[in-house]
């Protein structure tokens, strides 16, 4: 496909300081700072599901897993962006305009591409995303480009949809060959389990929509929240197999 569908929603509107401290309830399980961006990276495990943020003294992007739903936030100065994308519903907010629409509205759809289109954080959000370090084979990798990918999606711009494709292509190139391990896992083990996971999502997913250009924005949604939340899972998963080490810039 040449276009990207990723649920981006709200979880709390917080006022003052972009960041917002993790409970009592939630652990990191991940954090990095990109030398490219300076942005910051943090990964966590909620009561609700995996949370991914990226923050930079400008702009917060939160996405978080809820069962059946992705929920992430795009936060600048003054600035908000709300989507959110379940199996049977997409709503969006950017500041106090509000779309609500079912998968089978195409003009209530179209509103809501319009907004993400339009919203200046959505811009940066996918700028700065595109310009991080981490490498093609860090495992964060995949969470990053399919926000990007949307983002650009709702433009009309498919090079997030490439750079979705080129991962996944390179990953498949790369994989290692890994033997059987008898006890604890090492960090090449778990590697490679990651990687067949990331894989398997990605094709069930063109599998789901192959009728449509990949991936079609707000399209196909049930077929978008299943990859979200398996590729969102993996990580986590991941990240428990190699003892929370650094491994967001693999």
């Amino acid at each position: 496909m040449t276009k990207m569908v990723i649920v981006l929603g709200l979880v709390a509107m917080a006022q003052g300081s972009l960041a917002r401290p993790a409970t009592a309830q939630e652990r990191l399980i991940q954090q990095a700072t990109d030398k490219e961006t300076g942005a910051a990276l943090r990964v966590y495990s909620t009561p609700m599901g995996p949370r991914l943020e990226l923050q930079t003294p400008a702009l917060l992007l939160q996405k978080q897993v809820m069962k059946d739903r992705v929920v992430t936030t795009i936060k600048g100065k003054g600035e908000l962006l709300v989507v959110e994308l379940a199996p049977a519903s997409v709503s969006v907010v950017s500041n106090r305009v509000r779309v609500v629409a079912a998968h089978s509205d195409a003009v209530l759809l179209e509103r809501a591409r319009v907004l993400v289109a339009n919203s200046p954080v959505a811009a940066r959000a996918a700028e700065i995303i595109g310009r991080i370090g981490f490498g093609t084979h860090s495992a964060i990798q995949p969470l990053l480009l399919t926000t990007r990918a949307f983002l650009l999606a709702a433009r009309h711009d498919d090079r997030g949809a490439e750079e979705v494709n080129a991962y996944m292509r390179n990953l498949k190139a790369s994989q290692p060959v890994v033997r059987v391990a008898y006890g604890q896992r090492t960090p090449s083990d778990c590697w490679k389990a990651y990687s067949d996971e990331i894989l398997d999502a990605f094709i069930d997913y063109t599998e789901c929509v192959k009728n449509l250009h990949w991936y079609s924005p707000f399209g196909e949604t049930g077929c978008a929240v299943v990859y979200e939340v398996r590729i969102t899972g993996a990580f986590t998963w991941y990240a428990g197999c190699v003892s929370l080490g650094a491994v967001i810039g693999k």
